[in-house]
């Protein structure tokens, strides 16, 4: 029966009495929402004298007394409002006492508790994991319970875990007390005007974890990391309901640890690579966030700037340059295996080494020494060098893939994407005959070092470099060996232990200048005798002798002790001159070698080095035989009977000392120019200091005890600082 049909029945007299009592209830109804309001403006009063009582928090074990404190306050007064007023009205007045509840300063108070309830319970998971499973079963059985970084010293809620959950009692207390406020705060239906400060509290979180992972290269951290922000995530779902927001907590947080770690591996990507292989498992984690975000072209411009700033400058060696530009190669084909963020980083680096004079030299040094990384990309002849220095790979798959958008605005990612490390490192000069060239000098001055004619080592090189560059660009250093092999079997042929010579063609070897002085008849009657059994054995050849490259062994006996002694042909003439008479002015020398006088006394001053004359005037020399030994300075006591070369033998007191106060002057140019060779360092010398008189061999000798005193490191023929 309807409203209808009750009018129709009942009498006109009833139906006014029923409107009267109709009319009679409206001044009570007005009357409740009134009552509504006064209570709403009383417990908005409590509401606000209980958040302006909260003290000062900062991130320690009194948030939790705080909040729990705080928390049973506003859930009296919610009583008290509840029990009194139950209508429409009162539901939405009191969604308007929670937002004030719940804001401003008490946002605070709940992010902090919030975050050291988290931190706490991943910390009992840690050391307790029978107890979390048990207080967390549900949460615990969907995903694996985390291992956590927070057990760390290092980070500020250390001391927290010792005095909140330090053993299992407490830690089953605290899990209790978490329970039971996430219950209250679930009851209370505040999850909507708390919902900032619990992001805000998963922030932290993260960015502790992240913090933590700071520099630890050495293991993958994210997928740990993303185990506990899982957990976490899945456990507010659980116990507060954030499931039912607009974005999953879950998503929210792995977002966020995703950007923040991928900025933080960004920021460390220099020294990542510095420390490669090492860090390759930073390099895995760093590649899953850029897949993830697609910020290959914002990783590749940042790392960029990186090596331009703290690479790309003269205080940086060459040989750092290459080793930090071999690392880029490596680690980047892991982050992007298309190469497109090799091109973007290693465009600078390659335009800086065009620049440096000894590039190609330092290249080359890295792939003849066996104990290089480039001596396993040489052995590994796989991929040739064309002509115009491009790679190409003869054994390369017909596997193909795309390359990334990026790659459109990047010149020669297709030309280099499948070249090696060393394809890599020719191709930043224009052509290979630089690097045939270097190596051929390479070549050359390695044989011309031998004692003997032991070119094992030499045939290996060349074999391999026939490999990358083809046999046609190798033709003059298969010329060498042969001259080696030659020579040889043209000194088997003389039969004389003590003479020994080998033979070069000149067209293929780099020249040698040819000292202007006169050898001594014994010294000239031994080449005679070899010269004409080589033109015995080759008529239509003839010998040129080049002493600037000799080396004579012998023996020199000098007051009653014996020096064995490695000397150019032009130092030895310099004691068949001084067998004659015991004193000799440089002026004397001279004549006597057919030299000029500066000639005269570099070969002089090697003997005076080793204390077998000494300077009894100006420009005078006098052999020590003839004196007392109060009266020797003996230089050159300790000097090294396997050296090879004056680089061994000590300089002058006085020239010693003159050549530490050029020291400065050596540092400052291997700082700016980075490693040089001698003849450099020589002119260069002559150059800043105008007058210097230190002639090539002191400086030689020189740097060879700043090597000996670990100031000074030599690689092949240049010298670096260390």
């Amino acid at each position: 029966m309807n409203a209808y049909s009750v009018c129709e029945v009942l009498p006109d007299a009833e139906l006014r009495g029923i409107v009267q009592q109709i009319k009679a209830r409206k001044p009570s109804v007005r009357a409740t929402d009134s009552s509504v309001d006064k209570l709403a403006a009383s417990c908005s009063l409590q509401l606000l004298q209980l958040r302006s009582n909260l003290p000062a928090i900062s991130s320690d074990v009194s948030i939790f007394s705080v909040f729990q404190s705080y928390l049973g306050s506003v859930t009296v007064v919610q009583q008290e409002f509840a029990n009194t007023a139950r209508s429409a009205r009162a539901d939405v007045a009191w969604s308007a006492l929670a937002y004030q509840a719940f804001t401003g300063p008490a946002a605070h108070v709940v992010q902090e508790w919030l975050y050291a309830s988290l931190v706490c319970v991943l910390h009992i998971t840690t050391m307790w994991p029978s107890l979390a499973q048990t207080a967390l079963g549900d949460v615990c059985a969907e995903l694996a319970v985390p291992r956590s970084e927070y057990t760390s010293e290092g980070l500020p809620s250390h001391a927290m875990y010792k005095r909140v959950c330090g053993n299992d009692e407490q830690a089953r207390q605290l899990l209790n007390s978490f329970e039971q406020s996430c219950k209250q705060l679930m009851d209370l239906n505040v999850l909507n005007y708390a919902k900032h400060s619990v992001l805000q509290a998963v922030d932290r979180i993260i960015d502790d974890q992240v913090q933590a992972s700071a520099s630890q290269w050495e293991t993958q951290c994210l997928e740990r990391m993303q185990t506990a922000t899982r957990f976490i995530a899945r456990l507010l779902d659980a116990r507060l309901g954030s499931s039912q927001w607009t974005e999953p907590l879950e998503q929210y947080a792995d977002n966020a640890l995703h950007t923040r770690f991928s900025l933080q591996r960004e920021h460390e990507l220099f020294g990542i690579i510095v420390d490669y292989p090492d860090s390759a498992a930073a390099i895995a984690d760093l590649r899953t966030c850029v897949e993830r975000h697609h910020s290959m072209h914002a990783v590749a411009t940042g790392l960029r700037k990186a090596v331009q700033q703290r690479l790309l400058h003269p205080g940086a060696t060459t040989s750092d340059i290459l080793a930090q530009y071999i690392s880029c190669i490596r680690c980047l084909r892991l982050l992007d295996p298309s190469s497109t963020m090799l091109e973007i980083v290693a465009r600078p680096i390659r335009t800086y080494l065009r620049s440096r004079d000894d590039t190609v030299a330092c290249i080359i040094h890295d792939m003849v020494s066996e104990e290089s990384e480039l001596f396993e990309d040489l052995a590994n002849g796989s991929i040739r060098i064309d002509a115009e220095g491009k790679a190409y790979d003869e054994d390369c798959s017909l596997d193909w893939t795309p390359l990334p958008i990026e790659a459109k605005s990047v010149h020669g990612t297709v030309l280099r994407r499948d070249a090696d490390v060393l394809a890599l490192l020719v191709s930043i000069y224009d052509t290979q005959s630089v690097f045939v060239q270097e190596f051929e000098s390479h070549v050359a001055n390695q044989l011309l070092a031998h004692d003997g004619f032991d070119a094992a080592r030499e045939i290996r090189q060349v074999e391999m470099m026939k490999l990358r560059f083809g046999s046609a660009a190798l033709e003059r250093c298969e010329v060498m060996l042969k001259d080696v092999a030659d020579s040889k079997r043209v000194c088997q042929s003389v039969r004389d232990p003590v003479y020994s010579a080998l033979v070069v063609s000149r067209q293929f070897w780099e020249p040698s200048p040819a000292d202007s002085f006169t050898v001594p008849p014994r010294m000239h009657a031994l080449r005679d005798q070899f010269t004409r059994v080589f033109e015995a054995l080759r008529p239509a050849r003839s010998l040129e002798w080049r002493d600037s490259q000799s080396r004579i062994e012998l023996q020199v006996e000098i007051n009653g002790r014996t020096i064995d002694v490695s000397a150019r042909p032009s130092q030895v003439s310099v004691l068949f001159a001084f067998q004659s008479t015991p004193q000799l002015s440089v002026c004397e020398l001279a004549q006597s070698m057919e030299c000029s006088e500066e000639f005269a006394l570099s070969c002089v001053k090697f003997w005076q080095s080793l204390g077998v004359v000494r300077e009894s005037a100006s420009r005078v020399f006098t052999t020590v035989e003839d004196h007392t030994g109060d009266e020797l300075v003996d230089n050159g006591s300790d000097t090294d009977n396997d050296a090879s070369d004056t680089e061994d033998s000590p300089a002058p007191a006085s020239r010693t000392d003159a050549l530490h106060m050029h020291f400065n002057f050596i540092v400052g140019m291997l700082t700016n120019f980075g490693p040089l060779p001698l003849d450099r360092i020589h002119s260069m010398l002559a150059m800043f200091i105008p007058g210097d008189q230190t002639s090539i061999d002191e400086l030689r000798a020189f740097l060879a005890q700043m090597v000996r005193e670990d100031r000074l490191d030599m690689a092949g023929s240049t010298y670096k600082l260390k």
